[in-house]
Parts: structure tokens; C-alpha cells; sequence
């Protein structure tokens, strides 16, 4: 994002926050509904100080992102490969699709009560919960890049008398990078998101179990923190995938 454009995304947000802190502030909107900004500073600070259910709030912030990228990487490691294998050989792409077309359309909060029962309420199942969800996006859209690469830009490798590994490492892996790459930032998002849901997996510690525990008791202002805190690190997390893009593709658009 260019400078200007940088400055109208921090206006937009300054204004937001201003409205909020305007509405709760002047008692337009009750506190116990909508705590205001100075309540949440507040809340933030205590909870540095003192932490939550006996954890400091580090640990739950640390707890979290490790289950979100854990499930991320998997699902990357094992979907992009996977994926391209499947773009390149109609056999695998056979085999595999009925399978990820009854998977896919499957809400991954369907099997949380599998996953319970069958591996316990450790950390495999939460991490497995983010792992499936991501995975079927990973898989497909990398094999879509594969199967998007022009025939010719494949003959035209061969006739120059590439072996196959060259081949897929010359001409196959990067025509296909902007669709991985769409892949990984799409997988990000989903693994960030389905923290809080994985969290629901008999968790005593994370951002998402902070939320869930706090709001059973009404504790808004510390509900607010938890999502406030997750949002943040959600739009950290997207700026350095897109960074990573950039710099990966920095061919496009020239």
C-alpha cells in the first residue's frame, strides 16, 4: 500500500475510534453494553498486570497463535504439494475429488465432537480442527494453478529438453505461485479465525477461550480485549503474508 493510501486507513480508523469513544463517552451508548476505549485501556492494562484465570495474558496470546500456526503449516506443507500433484496427473485428481467435494462443504465445528472423542482435549484436536479447515483451500487452489498453466508453456520446457524435476521447478511451480500464494493468505485468515472455535475443545488457555470464559460471566470489557486483541493480530498477520506475496510475485503487474 503506497503512502497516501496509507494515510486514508489510518484516517478511517482514527474516525472509528472517535465515534466509539464519542458514543459510549457521552453516555449515548450504556457502558455495560459497549464499554468505551478508556475501559478497555483499563482492562488491558490490568489484564498485563495480573493476567487471566491465573495465566498471564501473554500466554494466552502466545497459546493461541501457536494452535493457529501450526494448523496453518501443516495444511500448507501437506496441501500445496498435494495440490500440485493433483493439478499435474488427472489420475490423482480422479482419486481425490470426490473426497475433497464431500469434505469440503463440511463446517469444521461439525466434527468437534468427533475430534473430542477420538483424540482426547488435547492440543492435536485443536490444532487438527484449524489443519482440516485450511487444507481443503490450499489443496484446490493449488491445483487449479497447475491446471491454468498454458499447454504451451509446458511443450516449450520440454522441447529445450527439461527433465521433469527441472521442469516443475522451472516452469510448473512458478506459474503457479500466484494461485499458491492465494491459497496460503486465504488459509491464513481461516486459521486465525477458527481459533476461537477450536479453543471451544475443552481449552484453559488462548484468546478464544478468554472471550468464551469471560463472556459466561458477562465480563465485556475483557470479551472486548480478547477479540480486539485477535483482530490485531489477524491484520498483523495479513500485512506480512501480503508482504511475503510481494515480494514472491514481485513480477506481477509490470
Amino acid at each position: 500500500m503506497t503512502t497516501p493510501y496509507r494515510w486514508y486507513s489510518m484516517a478511517s480508523g482514527a474516525a472509528l475510534l472517535a465515534l466509539w469513544s464519542v458514543l459510549t463517552l457521552s453516555g449515548l451508548v450504556d457502558e455495560r453494553s459497549l464499554p468505551s476505549p478508556v475501559t478497555l485501556a483499563q482492562t488491558f492494562a490490568d489484564l498485563l498486570a495480573r493476567g487471566y484465570s491465573g495465566s498471564p495474558l501473554w500466554s494466552h496470546v502466545g497459546i493461541s497463535i501457536f494452535r493457529a500456526l501450526a494448523g496453518f503449516s501443516l495444511a500448507i506443507l501437506i496441501g500445496v504439494p498435494l495440490g500440485l500433484l493433483i493439478g499435474r496427473h488427472k489420475v490423482l485428481e480422479a482419486v481425490f475429488a470426490p473426497i475433497i467435494g464431500f469434505f469440503r462443504p463440511i463446517p469444521p465445528i461439525a466434527f468437534i465432537t468427533l475430534f473430542v472423542f477420538y483424540f482426547g482435549i488435547g492440543e492435536g484436536p485443536k490444532i487438527g480442527l484449524i489443519f482440516m479447515a485450511c487444507l481443503w483451500y490450499v489443496v484446490l487452489n493449488s491445483a487449479e494453478g497447475v491446471r491454468n498453466i498454458p499447454d504451451l508453456i509446458i511443450r516449450a520446457g520440454e522441447n529445450i529438453g527439461l527433465t521433469r524435476s527441472q521442469l516443475f521447478l522451472k516452469v510448473v511451480l512458478p506459474a503457479a505461485l500466484p494461485a499458491i500464494m492465494t491459497a496460503i493468505r486465504a488459509a491464513s485468515s481461516i486459521s486465525w479465525t477458527l481459533v476461537v472455535a477450536s479453543e471451544l475443545i475443552g481449552a484453559q488457555a488462548g484468546l478464544g477461550f478468554m472471550i468464551l470464559d469471560s463472556a459466561q460471566y458477562f465480563n465485556l470489557p475483557v470479551t472486548y480485549v480478547g477479540i480486539i486483541i485477535i483482530g490485531l493480530i489477524g491484520l498483523v498477520w495479513e500485512l506480512a503474508i501480503s508482504a511475503v506475496q510481494r515480494r514472491v510475485l514481485h513480477w506481477q503487474g509490470k
